[in-house]
């Protein structure tokens, strides 16, 4: 049986003992039923890892033992920073997901001309604060050991307009470039994704002044996450540990 991985955000060291959070607590032992000596994982984001057990068990609380540290590294020798347009709630969370699946190491939400998703201020920081459970679940899931940097939304002319010395490429149907004509060594990449709908022509045409690379990926079109995986996956073959 796998055993249950958890993110938890403080300091951790061998031979502390510590009460789980809340929702750590319930879903370790009122879902997986997990009882005194039963083995655990933690990881603060930090790097590496910590093996664990249970020390106390009951309804209202749970505390564990770590054990073990183990200076495990997961993470991919490529910096890669996803900029994905908001879109629909379901598929944004599942294109965040698949992102740090695939290595991302820091998340950019933008709003594009197209995008249809309006999110006002208050709204907005729970949507942060969910964007945020999703990520570090995925991390849960995928055994990494750093925990992608959400950073705060902005609109997509801001982004393209700003100074970054990172290489900055899009994927479009029209474009002429493939991944194997960039002839680039590894650097800090950022991903552009758009919403559904796609981008519109002035975006295009700005992308082009501030000298984003427009990569071909065949003439069909894609999903706003179909692309992600895509992209992230080229990335992360040409540059990357895949």
């Amino acid at each position: 049986m796998r055993i249950p991985r958890y993110y938890i955000d403080q300091a951790l060291e061998c031979g502390q003992i510590i009460p789980l959070p809340d929702e750590l607590h319930r879903h370790a032992v009122q879902v997986l039923r997990g009882k005194v000596d039963d083995a655990l994982i933690l990881f603060n984001g930090r790097g590496g890892e910590y093996h664990a057990k249970f020390s106390e068990v009951n309804k209202r609380h749970s505390s564990v033992e770590i054990t073990e540290y183990d200076d495990v590294d997961r993470e991919s020798p490529l910096d890669v920073r996803l900029v994905i347009a908001l879109i629909k709630s379901d598929k944004f969370d599942f294109a965040i997901q698949k992102a740090v699946e695939m290595g991302v190491t820091s998340i950019q939400p933008v709003t594009a001309a197209r995008t249809v998703l309006n999110l006002k201020a208050g709204r907005l920081e729970k949507k942060r604060l969910h964007w945020r459970g999703v990520i570090t679940s995925a991390c849960e899931q995928s055994g990494r050991t750093r925990v992608p940097e959400l950073l705060a939304v902005q609109s997509l002319n801001d982004y393209l307009l700003e100074d970054d010395e990172r290489l900055r490429l899009t994927m479009l149907p029209e474009a002429t470039s493939t991944f194997t004509e960039l002839d680039i060594e590894s650097k800090p990449v950022s991903l552009i994704i758009g919403p559904e709908g796609g981008f519109h022509d002035d975006e295009v045409e700005l992308m082009r002044q501030q000298t984003i690379r427009l990569v071909k990926f065949g003439p069909r079109i894609l999903r706003a996450e179909t692309a992600v995986v895509a992209g992230l996956s080229l990335c992360q073959s040409y540059w990357g540990d895949i």
